[in-house]
């Protein structure tokens, strides 16, 4: 199996001088990451947002790759709908070149109303808009004298430089929802899939399921094993601490995350989230049944357990652990990802 590392990039705390230190925990661990045998590294892309504070991928996974020598490199993913397609297809082609053909493109429409509001997009143009750009970098990446006419963008005669190391480009993932429509479009690509780690777990793989019956229904072997499958992840040798430091974080993203959804422009930057707690209609779910379908928190044994029913019982061969999320404290990151790396990768080498 392989294993992944991804990076949230939470902001918690309400002094803009936090920022600096999340971005210098993050580099630390991807360093460690690399020296800990992980495969790959993967960030997210978000805007005006407390939940993540990554809201321009290449530059990020540029400083990553000049600190970095072997470690894969995932972008996880970019909201196409809010980059001109032409100058992401250069970026990302310099990354894949600067990182010497380590870039994993992750892509995706994106889900936050509010993000579209403040970009003055239309959100119900979301998919077209990201079916139009993809075309364009793939095509970009690939054909001189490109030429491409659509409903929102339009290249004529372009011919990028540099191109991506990777042949016949860099590998590209689509990130899909519940809707079967979005499964049926990777797989009409070609495209492997990206899921969420927040999303509930019997939600997750039952996206790959039907990832892997439309592929065979469609004479397709696409390859279930190369795509990561991202879990919350927290490992302690004591199963109780393991299971409780973690709350107050999972819960923090989890509201948050709530609180998103709610908007349909501005920003969450300086939402009061404990008022928000209060007056919300629906209630979440439990920290307790967070821990059964969405969290990988327990000892390493534990984590072995649930990983070796996930290769054995639905296929997966590349799991994502999201170890950095909400206010954990770094030298607890570090000791988990010492844990897994140290316990868990081995039992599966």
């Amino acid at each position: 199996m392989k294993f992944a590392l991804f990076l949230l990039g939470s902001w918690t705390e309400p002094e803009a001088s936090a920022q600096s230190r999340i971005f210098g925990e993050m580099l630390e661990q991807v360093e460690c990451a690399e020296e800990l045998g992980f495969d790959s590294i993967w960030i997210a892309e978000h805007h005006s947002s407390r939940y993540g504070i990554c809201p321009s991928l290449m530059p990020l996974l540029s400083h990553i790759a000049a600190r970095t020598r072997t470690i894969r490199i995932g972008a996880g993913v970019s909201v196409l709908p809010f980059h001109n397609p032409i100058f992401l297809a250069e970026e990302s082609a310099m990354l894949d070149v600067l990182s010497n053909g380590r870039l994993d493109f992750g892509v995706g429409r994106g889900s936050a109303d509010y993000e579209y509001g403040n970009f003055n997009i239309d959100f119900d143009t979301r998919d077209a808009r990201t079916q139009e750009a993809l075309d364009i970098i793939l095509g970009l990446w690939t054909q001189d004298n490109f030429t491409f006419q659509g409903e929102f963008y339009r290249v004529k005669d372009l011919t990028i430089a540099p191109r991506p190391v990777q042949q016949p480009h860099p590998p590209v993932y689509l990130a899909v929802s519940r809707t079967p429509a979005s499964v049926d479009v990777a797989v009409s690509r070609d495209l492997p899939i990206l899921t969420s780690f927040s999303t509930p777990e019997a939600d997750n793989l039952g996206l790959f399921s039907l990832y892997s019956e439309r592929c065979g229904a469609a004479g397709k072997d696409l390859p279930l094993a190369e795509m990561p499958y991202f879990r919350f992840v927290y490992l302690d040798e004591d199963e109780t601490a393991a299971r409780e430091y973690p709350r107050q974080s999972l819960t923090w993203v989890r509201d948050l995350g709530g609180y998103r959804r709610t908007l349909t422009r501005g920003d969450e930057i300086n939402v009061d989230l404990d008022h928000w707690r209060r007056t919300r209609t629906v209630p979440p779910a439990s920290y307790e049944s967070e821990l059964e379908t969405t969290a990988y928190f327990g000892t390493p044994e534990q984590c072995v357990e649930r990983i070796t029913r996930l290769r054995d019982e639905h296929g997966i061969g590349y799991f994502g652990a999201s170890m950095s999320f909400g206010s954990m404290e770094h030298s607890r990151v570090l000791n988990s990802m010492e844990l897994f790396a140290r316990e868990v990768m081995p039992r599966f080498r």
